[in-house]
């Protein structure tokens, strides 16, 4: 009976952790300046296209597309906008996108950023950048799981709550 009530207790308090992190989660696009810097973290084909509309009448807007690797991003890239872009190759988890943050954001002396990712990875995102950069104001603009099967977005939460529960523990670039 013990057993089965540590069980029961432990499943409540993963079930409400998880529902707690969906709540937590910033649902839209926090105010973005006309100047700011933005990252978008590479991982899902919705958030470059969503980053680039936010360049759109915005010539002092700078995009860090972080995490291209060897993918061809640099040909998604309208002519208008490409002086505005710069690329990111060589981080490939978000652990490492984190740490390419804080070098780029430390080498470019910024003060405020905006950071560019799913709504399922954005928990996670902003809590390593924020380790990387306790100094700086990090602005979330998450990206929305739209025309994804309810199934898919729930999978894609879970592991999300999970790896964010293992950053929370210090397990970060293993997640």
């Amino acid at each position: 009976m013990r057993i089965l009530t540590s069980s029961l207790i432990t499943l409540i308090l993963i079930a409400g952790g998880a529902v707690i992190f969906k709540v937590s989660t910033p649902s839209k696009c926090a105010s973005i300046r006309g100047d700011d810097t933005l990252f978008v973290l590479t991982g899902d084909s919705r958030r470059i296209p969503y980053a680039m509309k936010l360049l759109e009448h915005h010539p002092h807007r700078r995009l860090e597309i972080i995490g291209v690797g060897g993918h061809e991003y640099a040909a998604l890239i309208p002519d208008n906008i490409k002086q505005q872009v710069s690329l990111e190759t060589l981080s490939k988890t978000t652990h490492e996108n984190a740490k390419a943050v804080r070098e780029i954001t430390i080498k470019k002396r910024l003060s405020r950023i905006v950071v560019i990712t799913t709504e399922d990875h954005m928990n996670r995102s902003m809590l390593l950048i924020k380790r990387q950069l306790p100094n700086t104001s990090i602005i979330p603009c998450p990206v929305k799981l739209q025309n994804m099967q309810p199934e898919k977005r729930l999978i894609r939460w879970t592991i999300e709550y999970l790896k964010y529960i293992a950053t929370l523990i210090g397990l970060e670039s293993k997640a």
